[in-house]
Order: C-alpha cells, then sequence, then structure tokens
C-alpha cells in the first residue's frame, strides 16, 4: 500500500543528482512518485534516470502530446508538490506567479489545495540575494513550506550556504507528514 503521492519537481541545479537519491528513498519507504523535470534539470541528469527510478513516464514539458493537460492532472494525482532542487530563477518565477513551464502552471493550478514544497539549491550570492529572500518570504507568506539550505563547498568551489538539504533530512520531513 502507498504511503502518499508525491510530485518531485526537478530544475537546472547540479544538485539534482541529490534529488534522484531522495526519489530513490522514497519509493523504497513505499511513496508514489512522479517527476517533472526543466529542461535545465535534464542537462545534470537525464530522463532514462528518473524513469528508472520512478516506473513513470517524466512530464518535460506542458505541451506533450502523451499527456493529458498535465499541471491538471498532476494536481489530481498528488498528495505533495516538492520542487527538488528549487534554482533562485524558478523561486523567483514561482513568486511572481509566471507559469512559462509546467512547474509554475501546476503551481498556480494547484492553488494550495495540496501542500506545495521548496528546497533550494544554489550559490550562496543568488540564495542571499535580496530578491530571492524576498520571494522565499513571499512563497512561505502564501502557504509554501520552505526547507533551509545546507551550508559548506558549493559545486562552484565556494564555502557558503546554498547546498541542498540531505535528502534524509527532506525525507524524514515527508514522513512526519505523510507517514
Amino acid at each position: 500500500m502507498s504511503r502518499a503521492n508525491i510530485v518531485i519537481m526537478l530544475t537546472g541545479s547540479i544538485a539534482c543528482y541529490k534529488a534522484c537519491d531522495l526519489i530513490s528513498k522514497l519509493i523504497k519507504e513505499n511513496y508514489k512518485v512522479r517527476c517533472v523535470a526543466t529542461e535545465a534539470a535534464l542537462k545534470f541528469i537525464g530522463v532514462a534516470t528518473l524513469e528508472a527510478l520512478t516506473g513513470q513516464p517524466v512530464h518535460t514539458g506542458m505541451f506533450e502530446a502523451q499527456m493529458n493537460i498535465d499541471h491538471v492532472s498532476l494536481k489530481k494525482w498528488a498528495d505533495l508538490f516538492l520542487v527538488c532542487p528549487a534554482t533562485a530563477n524558478t523561486i523567483n518565477k514561482l513568486s511572481t506567479g509566471i507559469a512559462d513551464d509546467l512547474i509554475g502552471s501546476s503551481f498556480l493550478a494547484n492553488n494550495f489545495k495540496k501542500p506545495f514544497w521548496i528546497a533550494p539549491a544554489m550559490n550562496e550570492g543568488m540564495y542571499e540575494h535580496p530578491i530571492t529572500q524576498k520571494s522565499l518570504k513571499s512563497l512561505t507568506e502564501l502557504g509554501c513550506y520552505i526547507f533551509d539550505v545546507g551550508e559548506g563547498r558549493l559545486a562552484c568551489g565556494d564555502i557558503g550556504k546554498g547546498k541542498l538539504l540531505e535528502p534524509t533530512l527532506i525525507l524524514e520531513k515527508i514522513k512526519k507528514e505523510f507517514p
């Protein structure tokens, strides 16, 4: 018996490899997972990886011939939406209601009927930028749950804040909310 239906939305970050680890852990814990991946995310990991992990087709665009109004069907299927990893670009677009991709249109279609969680991952400068911080605050006020970021060596070689939280910590929160 499945515990919950989770839509993982991957954006263009090197941290996509950690999202794959999270997806694997969720499947082992008996959650059902479907993935939405931006074109930029697919530069870091491939569709085949996500399909192998979930056993489901990957949603990559709003106008895919084989998918039936993805943002609406995903809203109906999901118990939880999780943007992981969430880039500064996606966070800032979501906070202003830009729906030019499947993540943005799913966010608006959901309209907080189901939980919408965001796990940021980016360079420290982008994370601490006033616009990104304003967007994170705005999304929290709207009802999104925002995960903390980790600190340490970033992909760019800098040391600082902005790392995607470790998958085990994200999994703990999911298990607590969706036992």
